[in-house]
């Protein structure tokens, strides 16, 4: 089996000696490593005379094993310095919990905070289709907030209201003008992790918990607000280095394709090629989910072991379909069709029963399933037809029954469980990557429900009723919200 886009602690040592990442790390004059070390002792402020107190912060999680065995290889009988990402470290310092109306980064929880904010705001109306997009922008205004420090946090947000205000005047932008005063003012008024990082690394604080003598920053393909923001504030203790040096470019070639088939095929014998060439890992970059999904099949049918390390949207993947097909079987004025689809992903029902419903109903004609009554024993010439469909419609329509009131959100939670274990669904989320994914995102786990009730205490959503539509809004939110990785 050979590996794509793999990274773990033992990857170095599979490396050939001759391969570009052993030199990119390793080389004794332009290697990762080599230059860390000598930005290292260029850090005029050092206290020690050792990396040990030294931070190296990595723009990708992927690459806090990689750095550290890198190292070890390098320099196997020394100090090695503290290799982290600025979340890692910010964890590392002190257990951050938000607050109860902070942002997360967790839409599902802060999709309910916007909705409040909407309400605060004159939006109470449109709470439930709006949400998401004040979420969204959110957490884009917050990854820019969160890397202020936080002294010069309230200038940095008095700046922006600025712009806000010049920005969008106009009358039909009015909408779009609310969004981003409620996003702005959210993130400002939010705590994050990172105050931990700007308080440990100010001088002027003594006996700094997980304080550096030294923060080597080790920039990406993207420049991070957070760790530029911190180097400066640690001045000439701080100092950033590339994670690569300007090299020749290697060889280019294009392949012209004749449509979405045609391209995935190439590019599956490309990266074929390369592993039959001993060339491995083989990183595949793609921006288009659809080919990527489609090159994936074509490898895993030869064999090839894959590691996806972006994802898709949650609410694609067949898990999400399964519990929104339930929610959806469960409106009021539910279509035949919905009902049908939900019992046919249902392994509780019997599928020869199901069938027989599906001909009863398009022989009926009926498109809404309270409209359908289950046929008489008696007026029906096959009783023990008459009889399955009588069974099957009274169980269907007792689930159904039982999520059609308004409730509060957990309890909305515990039964929407009790439906995915009625009909058979739980044992199949259990089973899968995906289903276990969305079972954690939403909370439909004992434990992690009893965490978000915590959370949820000192809010008004401790209490607050939401009827189904509401609350399936929340679902599709935190499902088109949430990514899920393969693994």
């Amino acid at each position: 089996m050979n590996v794509i886009a793999k990274d773990d602690e033992s990857m170095p040592a599979r490396v050939p000696a001759a391969h570009p990442v052993r030199a990119l790390w390793l080389d004794p004059q332009h290697g990762v490593v080599a230059r860390v070390a000598a930005a290292i002792d260029r850090c005029p402020a050092r206290v020690t005379g050792t990396p040990a107190q030294v931070v190296v912060l990595l723009p990708y999680a992927q690459l806090m094993p990689l750095a550290q065995k890198m190292w070890s290889l390098a320099a196997p009988d020394g100090f090695a310095p503290r290799f982290e990402t600025t979340q890692n470290w910010a964890r590392s310092i002190q257990g951050f919990v938000p607050g109860p109306e902070d942002i997360g980064f967790d839409a599902a929880r802060d999709a309910l905070t916007a909705q409040t904010l909407l309400e605060r705001a004159g939006l109470g109306a449109q709470r439930s289709v709006l949400a998401g997009r004040l979420v969204e922008s959110a957490h884009q205004l917050a990854a820019l907030v969160s890397a202020v420090a936080p002294a010069q946090r309230p200038a940095w947000v008095a700046r922006a209201r600025a712009v806000l205000a010049s920005g969008i005047d106009e009358p039909l932008l009015a909408l779009e003008a609310a969004l981003a005063r409620a996003a702005l003012e959210w993130a400002a008024a939010s705590g994050y992790a990172s105050d931990a990082l700007f308080e440990a690394v100010t001088p002027a604080v003594p006996d700094r918990v997980g304080a550096p003598d030294c923060l080597v920053v080790l920039g990406g393909f993207q420049l991070d607000p957070l760790a530029q923001a911190l180097q400066a504030h640690m001045g000439a203790q701080a100092v950033s280095i590339a994670l690569a040096v300007d090299a020749p470019c290697g060889s280019i070639t294009l392949h012209a394709a004749r449509d979405l088939e045609d391209e995935a095929q190439r590019a599956a014998a490309c990266v074929l090629r390369h592993i039959g060439a001993g060339r491995t890992p083989v990183a595949l970059a793609a921006t288009d989910r659809v080919l990527t999904r489609r090159v994936r099949a074509m490898l895993d049918a030869q064999g090839i072991t894959i590691r996806d390390e972006s994802g898709w949207t949650l609410s694609t993947t067949r898990a999400a379909a399964q519990v929104m097909g339930a929610l959806r079987a469960c409106r009021w004025d539910a279509g035949s069709d919905a009902v049908l689809d939900w019992l046919k992903n249902a392994p509780a029902f019997v599928q020869g029963q199901v069938l027989l419903l599906e001909k009863s109903l398009r022989k009926a004609g009926i498109q809404r399933w309270r409209s359908w009554t289950a046929p008489d024993l008696i007026a029906n010439q096959a009783p023990i037809a008459a009889a399955a469909l009588t069974t099957l419609t009274a169980a269907a329509n007792d689930l159904m029954q039982t999520m059609q009131r308004s409730r509060p959100l957990l309890q909305w939670l515990e039964d929407l469980a009790a439906l995915l274990q009625a009909g058979g669904q739980w044992e199949l989320l259990a089973g899968d990557a995906a289903g276990d994914k969305l079972l954690a995102v939403l909370r439909l786990n004992p434990v992690d429900r009893g965490l978000l009730q915590q959370s949820l205490a000192p809010t008004v959503w401790a209490s607050r009723r939401l009827d189904l539509g509401e609350f399936t809004a929340w679902v599709n939110d935190a499902l088109e919200a949430a990514s899920f990785v393969p693994p």
